[in-house]
């Protein structure tokens, strides 16, 4: 005979059992209460619904949950949160296992655009101040010159000596003040180069001497139409 048959009668008749025991309990007790009622009859009722009982939770156990996945939802909860954690620590490993000197070359790589960045934004805001301060004085070709010979002196380049930018309006008063407006911005580049930048490029200066160009520069700070300004900030885009 099949044993798995075997297996199953035997498993019912265990519960028939059992549940034959809850019905002559129920019986024993509620006959005693109740004398006038048949015994038999609660008996059957007790036991029936007892079996009843057993075979929904049968159905349930092995019908109804496991096509819920329930527990393949835990599993794969747990396996996501597992491979979080494992990535969060290869992570770790592989920047403590990154050579100190690719880390530095990284750092010295950011630092780099970093600078290179600030620089930019810094000859912008100079090249504003000259185009708000010499637009009434020179032509468009001198004005854009004058702003790639101070892009060069930020840089500390060398300025060719092919500039001539011609002012009309100004005085050399003017430029001078210019002249120091620019030193003191792209501090600390020595007065003897900002005295050669305007020698070199204003045709006003050719026949003055550096050092007379470079004792000039703050003369009479707020007369002319160039000033002494201490700072751009008016020439700072927010």
């Amino acid at each position: 005979m099949n044993i798995k048959f075997l297996d199953s009668v035997l498993k019912y008749f265990t519960v028939i059992i059992c549940c034959a025991v809850i019905g002559l309990f129920v019986q024993e007790i509620y006959s005693k209460n109740n004398p006038n009622i048949s015994g038999n009859i609660v008996f059957l009722i007790v036991s029936g619904s007892a079996f009843i009982i057993y075979a929904i939770i049968v159905v349930i156990l092995n019908e109804i949950i496991p096509k819920l996945n329930i527990g393949k939802f835990f599993k794969n909860k747990n396996t996501i949160d597992e491979q979080r954690e494992n990535e969060e620590h290869s992570k770790d490993n592989f920047v403590d296992s990154l050579p100190e000197t690719a880390s530095m070359d990284l750092i010295r790589e950011t630092q780099l655009q970093k600078k290179q960045k600030n620089d930019s934004l810094k000859l912008q805001i100079a090249l504003d101040y000259i185009r708000n301060q010499f637009a009434l004085y020179v032509t468009d070709e001198d004005l854009d010159a004058l702003c790639n010979a101070v892009s060069l002196y930020s840089k500390k380049e060398g300025i060719p000596n092919g500039i001539s930018v011609h002012t009309k309006g100004l005085t050399n008063l003017d430029l001078y003040h210019f002249g120091w407006n620019i030193w003191n911005y792209f501090r600390p580049i020595k007065q003897e180069e900002i005295s050669k930048l305007l020698k070199t490029v204003f045709v006003s200066l050719d026949d003055i001497d550096l050092d007379s160009i470079k004792s000039h520069l703050k003369d009479e700070p707020q007369k002319g139409n160039i000033k002494i300004q201490e700072d751009f900030t008016d020439y700072q885009k927010t």
